[in-house]
């Protein structure tokens, strides 16, 4: 609105009414997002922070709409996902940005195509959680943090390693990548891969607490576990069918994106001084 116009318009309103306030506007009262419900929603909120506002607009008998123009617009409040994150103390950030900086050189002469990525993950019968529907209402977004003890598989590994070694690379020399866990850090397994791997990357080399850099962390366990595990299963045995079926079905394109991706994560943790980058959008 023009400012004459605003101007004609106050003067009219004060010659009808004899006051420049709004007229009384026309339409039914507010009834949803009164002061009483806004009280209710920032109480309940405020013992659980996780409340669903698809619950509370059941419970209070109100739209969804209602609920979020009160949650978001009035308390200034957003669902944030709840993600588990790698702990990173200001020591290991020391050791992320020199290891990162180094490993990035090495990875870039050797090649790529050259690399075996390696990890483990923990597949149960259960259907996958679906981490869209945890979340909880704040002003902030502030890290959830989790330690995850590593499993003691390297025994099993072993022959694994040889055989991929002889089908995927004929016998070339490769690149062979494992994480910090104590099973693969073990005296005993570090010399074991000295003894029969053509190349691999060392304890003192891989960055510490970064499964941000490793592929199969970042990108492909998650892309497994949603199609093996959309639905629970009955046994074992459907599950062990289950996986090898569905990885054979991730797209090589996928798999190369997220390979690729490596050199990018490791300036990007090398641009954040070793700090977190999983919320920047790299794959």
């Amino acid at each position: 609105m023009s400012r004459r116009k605003l101007i004609y318009r106050t003067i009219k309103r004060y010659k009808d009414t004899g006051s420049t306030s709004d007229r009384q506007r026309s339409g039914r009262p507010t009834s949803a997002t009164t002061t009483q419900k806004r009280k209710v929603i920032r109480s309940r909120i405020q013992r659980n922070p996780q409340r669903s506002m698809r619950k509370m607009a059941l419970e209070l008998k109100i739209s969804r709409e209602s609920v979020r123009t009160i949650v978001k617009s009035d308390m200034g409040l957003f669902p944030y996902k709840k993600r588990k994150v790698h702990f990173i103390s200001p020591q290991i950030k020391e050791k992320r940005l020199a290891r990162s900086k180094a490993l990035l050189a090495r990875l870039v002469s050797f090649g790529l195509d050259e690399i075996l990525f390696s990890d483990e993950k923990l597949f149960t019968v259960e259907q996958a959680y679906n981490r869209q529907n945890d979340r909880v209402l704040s002003l902030l977004h502030l890290p959830y943090h989790k330690s995850i003890d590593a499993s003691k598989e390297f025994s099993i590994l072993n022959p694994i390693v040889r055989g991929l070694g002889k089908t995927m690379f004929n016998n070339r020399p490769f690149l062979f990548q494992q994480d910090g866990a104590p099973a693969h850090t073990a005296k005993v397994n570090q010399q074991w891969l000295r003894n029969n791997i053509p190349d691999f990357i060392s304890k003192e080399e891989w960055p510490p607490s970064s499964p941000d850099l490793n592929p199969m962390d970042f990108s492909l366990w998650s892309i497994l576990e949603t199609n093996a595990c959309t639905t629970s299963h009955k046994s074992i045995k459907s599950l062990k069918t289950s996986l090898p079926r569905e990885w054979a079905k991730i797209p090589q394109e996928k798999l190369r994106a997220a390979v690729e991706s490596v050199p990018k994560r490791l300036r990007a943790v090398i641009k954040k001084k070793g700090g977190y980058i999983e919320q920047l959008n790299i794959l």
